[in-house]
């Protein structure tokens, strides 16, 4: 049974009142929250928020929660381009691009540890769909264990690619499904709100206990927010200088004149 199946009465019994569409990429949203799961991991995090009363199940939850909404975005995404089959050749082929991009990356990367180039000799050697949507999720896991090993590299974001591998796979997969089987539009959109709101609602109470817990470490309680919000915020503030000094600009030259 997937993640989504087993929360599905969860998520059926959110209030329609209280569902909320994505305010950023479901990518991001999706990334973001796996990397909330890695930082609860890391030193005497997970024991900090344990102490400040957050349930022990929290920790299990979350990457059921990311599992359940990465499929049901993928559903949704299918259903939205059901009756254009080249959308699913357009990802099947994603698919393939990332798997040489990922695997390129890994090969340079991992070239000192001769137990992950068996691990990836073994990945790439099957051939088909089927076996294109394992790598990807293979791949992704590949990248989670070794995750240090890929910080030198500028050229890849080791999290971001993970999460491609793992949204594009589930894509794939909904896109065979779908040809089979045709969805409903609307209802898939609605799932995929409920999974978004579902997902949203955890995340945000670990961020809230994570800066309470960490109020007095400034450096730790950082790592409980967006940073997308944060560049997203940090662009409104310099457009919003610019602005003002381009007005102030104005006026002092209308002042000039005058």
């Amino acid at each position: 049974m997937t993640e989504l199946e087993t929360l599905r009465p969860v998520l059926d019994a959110i209030p329609t009142t209280d569902v909320v569409e994505p305010n950023m990429p479901m990518a991001v949203v999706l990334q973001e929250a796996n990397d909330l799961h890695h930082q609860l991991q890391v030193d005497d995090t997970w024991a900090r928020l344990r102490a400040v009363g957050v349930a022990a199940t929290a920790l299990d939850a979350l990457p059921a929660a990311i599992g359940a909404t990465r499929q049901a975005q993928s559903q949704w995404v299918v259903v939205r381009d059901r009756g254009k089959p080249q959308a699913q050749r357009d990802r099947e082929r994603a698919g393939v691009e990332l798997r040489s991009d990922i695997v390129a990356a890994c090969r340079w990367n991992l070239r000192h540890d001769p137990a992950a180039l068996a691990v990836i000799d073994e990945i790439v050697q099957g051939e088909g769909i089927a076996d294109l949507v394992q790598d990807l999720v293979n791949l992704a896991a590949l990248l989670g264990q070794h995750e240090s090993a890929f910080d030198d590299d500028e050229t890849l974001d080791a999290p971001a690619q993970a999460e491609a591998a793992r949204s594009t796979a589930e894509e794939i997969t909904a896109g065979l499904s779908e040809l089979r089987t045709a969805g409903d539009h609307e209802a898939a959109k609605i799932l995929r709100d409920r999974a978004h709101t579902h997902l949203a609602t955890l995340v945000g109470d670990l961020r809230e206990a994570g800066r309470y817990a960490f109020r007095k470490e400034p450096q730790r309680a950082a790592v409980f927010g967006s940073e997308y919000q944060r560049r997203a915020h940090a662009r409104a503030r310099r457009r919003a200088a610019s602005r003002a000094a381009g007005e102030g600009a104005g006026a002092l030259e209308t002042s000039t004149v005058a």
